[in-house]
C-alpha cells in the first residue's frame, strides 16, 4: 500500500551478456582432480562490535572471497542456475558450530538464456561469521568453503579451507561498524540450515542440464505472436494489457474492479459525472504510476515479470493488506484512505489512486495472450525500451477506465447504489479473504502459524478502530485508541517476524546418540511440540539460541531437543521416565548421576535455568565435549 511515488522516466543499467556461457562441469571430489591453481583468493579478518547489537553477536569474522579477473562464483542461494556457495565454519577445539551470513549476491541473466536470473559474487566479496562468544586463548576459526568458480567458457569446482587464530585481546580488534562492508552486513542473510540429512535447500546436489550439449533451436506454435521490433511489441503490449482486465486470475481484483463502476455520490447529474470521471481517471492513472514504478524496479535490478510473488515478504505484506481491507468490507471498520465500500469518500482522489495501483500489484503475476513474446523481447532490451514496452501494457490494461473518463455519461447505464450494495460488499469481502487463503498458501509452511497470529492482530486492531471510536469522542480520544491498534499491529509483527539471533543449533534426538553418551558427557534434553505455547514461550524467551551457546561453551554440554509435535514413543516413553506426562520439561543428565538427572518443569526464568546448570554441572566444564 505503500507504494506511492512521482510519475518519472526510466533510467539506469544496460544489461550487459557478459555472464558467460557454462561449460560442462565434472564435479568429481577434490582429492580426484589434477593439481589446478584455483582462481581465486581467499581470507580472513576478525572484528569487534561496539557497541554490541542485542542479542547479537560481540564478534564478527570476515571470509572474503576474491576471484580472479574474469571470474565468478554463485551465492548461497544461485537462484535456478548455477551451484551455490557453502561454508562451515567452526570453533576449535571448542566444536561450536558457527552459522554463515551470505551477503544475496548480484541478479545477472544467464546468456544462454536470458530468462533464467542467477545470484552471483563478482569481485571481492564478504562472507560473515559472527561469533556469538569471546573466544579464549587457543581458540582457532576454521572455515571451508564449496563453491563453482566460472568464467564465460569455463567453470571449476573448488573446495578450500581457511584458518585464524583469534587470541588477540578483545579491545585490539579493529570495530565492525563503520567498515566498508557494514552495509553489506546489514542487508545480508543467514544460510539455508541443515536439515537432518545433511543437506539443505541450497547444497543438496541440483540436477543440470548443459546447455551447450542441446543446442536447442525452438519453433513457436504462434510465430506471429513472437516480437522482434519496437512497434510490434507496443502494439501486443497494449492489447496485452487490455486482455489483462479479462483474464480468469482478474478473479482477485473483480472487488476493486467492480467498485470503478459503481457511482459514489449523490447529487446532481452534472456532480456524479464528475465524480464518475474523477474516480476512472486517478484509477487509471494509479495503474499507470504502478507500471511506471515497475519499469524502474525491472531495468535496475534485472527482476522478472511478477517477481514480487518470490518475496515471501512482499507476499505477506500483500496478505495483511487485502486482509484488512476485506475487513472493511464487512464492516469492522473504516478505512481512512482507501475505502472500498460504497458511499461518498473523504479522499476521493487519493483512494482511487492507491486502490489502482494496489489491483494493478494484484494482477501483474498474470500472463495472457501476447504477453508472453513481448516480455521474451522487452526484458533483454536497454531499460528504456523496458519502461516503454510496461508503460504500453499499463496503457492497456487502463484503457477502459480512461474511456469511461472520457465518456462520463456512461454512468447513466449503470445500476443505481442501494440496498443491494451493502450485499455486495460482504460477497467481495469473501472474495478477498479468498485472496487471502491463496497468498498465505505461497508462503512457506513453517510460516503459516506466525501469518495466522498476525492476520488474528490485524482483526483485533481493526475492531478496535472501528468499535471503540465514535465522532462523539474527542480527536485526541479517537487518535490515541487507533494508534494503541496500530501499534499492536506492529509490536506483533516484530516479536513474530524479527530475525532469531545467532547462535548454536538444537541437535536432533535419537536414542541410539543419548544411549552412547550417557554417563560420558554432559546432556540438556528440551521436550516441546509445536502444540505447546509455553514451549514455544520458552523457545523464544529462556532456550535463546545465544544463551544455549553460551552454556554450552561454559558447561560442555550437549542439548538434545525432543519433538512430541506427532506421536514419538521413544520421546513419551523417556518423558514418563522422568516422572511427566506434561511438557515442557527439560532434564539435564551429569557424567557423575546419569540415572538421577535435575529435571525443570513448566515455565521457567532465565535466572532458574542458569542456577540448575550451574548446580549439575559446576562452574565451567573441565574438557571439551566429544564429537
Amino acid at each position: 500500500m505503500q507504494r506511492l511515488t512521482i510519475i518519472i522516466a526510466t533510467l539506469v543499467l544496460v544489461f550487459g551478456w557478459a555472464l558467460g556461457l557454462q561449460a560442462e562441469v565434472d564435479l568429481a571430489r577434490p582429492d580426484e582432480m589434477p593439481e589446478v591453481e584455483i582462481p581465486v583468493s581467499l581470507a580472513l579478518e576478525v572484528f569487534r562490535m561496539d557497541p554490541v547489537p542485542e542479542s547479537g553477536p560481540p564478534i564478527v569474522a570476515v571470509l572474503w572471497i576474491d576471484p580472479d579477473s574474469g571470474w565468478h562464483t554463485y551465492a548461497n542461494d544461485p537462484g535456478p542456475g548455477g551451484f551455490p556457495t557453502v561454508v562451515t565454519a567452526r570453533l576449535e577445539p571448542d566444536g561450536l558450530d558457527i552459522v554463515p551470513i551470505y551477503p544475496s549476491g548480484q541478479r545477472k541473466p544467464e546468456v544462454y538464456d536470458s530468462s533464467i536470473l542467477s545470484n552471483v559474487f563478482e569481485g571481492r566479496t564478504p562472507v560473515f561469521l559472527p561469533i556469538p562468544v569471546v573466544p579464549e586463548d587457543g581458540i582457532e576459526l576454521r572455515a571451508q568453503i564449496r563453491m563453482l568458480m566460472c568464467t564465460s567458457t569455463t567453470c571449476l569446482p573448488v573446495e578450500e579451507e581457511v584458518a585464524l587464530n583469534l587470541g588477540q585481546p578483545y579491545f585490539s580488534l579493529a570495530v565492525a561498524q563503520g567498515q566498508d562492508w557494514w552495509p553489506v552486513w546489514e542487508r545480508s542473510a543467514p544460510g539455508v540450515e541443515k536439515r537432518p540429512d545433511g543437506f539443505s535447500e541450497t547444497d543438496a546436489p541440483r540436477e543440470t542440464i548443459d546447455p551447450t550439449a542441446l543446442n536447442i533451436e525452438p519453433r513457436f506454435f504462434s510465430p506471429g505472436l513472437e516480437v522482434r521490433s519496437m512497434g510490434k511489441a507496443a502494439v501486443f503490449a497494449f492489447l496485452a494489457g487490455l486482455i489483462l482486465n479479462f483474464m480468469p486470475c482478474v478473479l482477485p481484483v473483480i472487488t476493486l474492479k467492480l467498485r470503478s463502476f459503481i457511482p459514489v455520490v449523490e447529487g446532481s447529474q452534472t456532480r456524479q459525472m464528475r465524480s464518475f470521471r474523477e474516480h476512472n481517471l486517478f484509477f487509471a492513472l494509479g495503474m499507470l504510476i504502478y507500471f511506471i514504478i515497475l519499469a524502474v524496479v525491472i531495468a535496475m535490478t534485472g527482476m522478472a515479470w511478477g517477481e514480487i510473488f518470490q518475496q515471501p515478504v512482499a507476499i505477506l505484506v500483500l496478505a495483511a493488506v487485502i486482509f484488512a481491507l476485506g475487513l472493511s468490507l464487512f464492516g469492522v471498520y473504516n478505512l481512512p484512505i482507501i475505502d472500498l465500500k460504497a458511499g461518498a469518500s473523504h479522499h476521493p482522489r487519493i483512494e482511487s489512486l492507491f486502490t489502482g495501483m494496489l489491483a494493478t500489484i494484484l494482477a501483474t503475476p498474470c500472463s495472457g495472450p501476447f504477453l508472453g513474446g513481448v516480455l521474451a523481447w522487452a526484458l533483454i532490451q536497454p531499460p528504456t525500451v523496458i519502461a516503454t514496452v510496461l508503460f504500453c501494457i499499463g496503457l492497456g490494461m487502463a484503457s477502459p477506465y480512461m474511456t469511461m473518463a472520457v465518456f462520463p455519461g456512461m454512468y447513466r447505464f449503470l445500476p443505481r447504489p442501494g440496498n443491494w450494495t451493502v450485499h455486495l460488499e460482504r460477497i467481495l469481502g469473501f472474495v478477498l479473504m479468498a485472496t487471502c487463503v491463496y497468498l498465505v498458501g505461497l508462503l512457506p509452511s513453517e510460516d503459516i502459524v506466525e501469518v495466522l497470529i498476525l492476520f488474528l492482530a490485524i482483526a483485533l486492531g481493526a475492531w478496535m478502530w472501528g468499535n471503540w471510536t465514535s465522532l462523539a469522542q474527542s480527536a485526541f480520544k479517537r487518535w490515541t485508541i487507533r494508534g494503541a491498534a496500530l501499534l499492536m499491529v506492529v509490536l506483533t509483527v516484530f516479536v513474530l517476524f524479527r530475525p532469531e539471533p545467532m547462535g548454536q543449533a538444537w541437535r536432533p534426538f535419537t536414542t541410539q546418540e543419548f544411549l552412547d553418551r550417557l554417563g560420558r558427557e554432559r546432556i540438556v534434553l528440551d521436550f516441546t511440540a509445536d502444540w505447546c505455547p509455553n514451549c514455544k514461550f520458552l523457545e523464544k524467551a529462556v532456550l535463546t539460541p545465544g544463551r544455549r551457546a553460551e552454556w554450552e561453551r561454559r558447561y560442555g554440554a550437549i542439548f538434545y531437543q525432543i519433538d512430541l509435535t506427532r506421536e514419538n514413543d521413544a520421546g513419551s516413553e523417556l518423558l514418563a521416565m522422568l516422572g511427566s506426562r506434561s511438557i515442557p520439561v527439560v532434564a539435564l543428565f551429569s557424567e557423575d548421576r546419569p540415572k538421577s538427572p535435575l529435571v525443570l518443569r513448566d515455565l521457567f526464568t532465565t535466572g532458574q535455568i542458569e542456577e540448575a546448570l550451574a548446580a549439575e554441572f559446576g562452574p565451567k566444564a573441565q574438557s571439551g565435549r566429544r564429537e
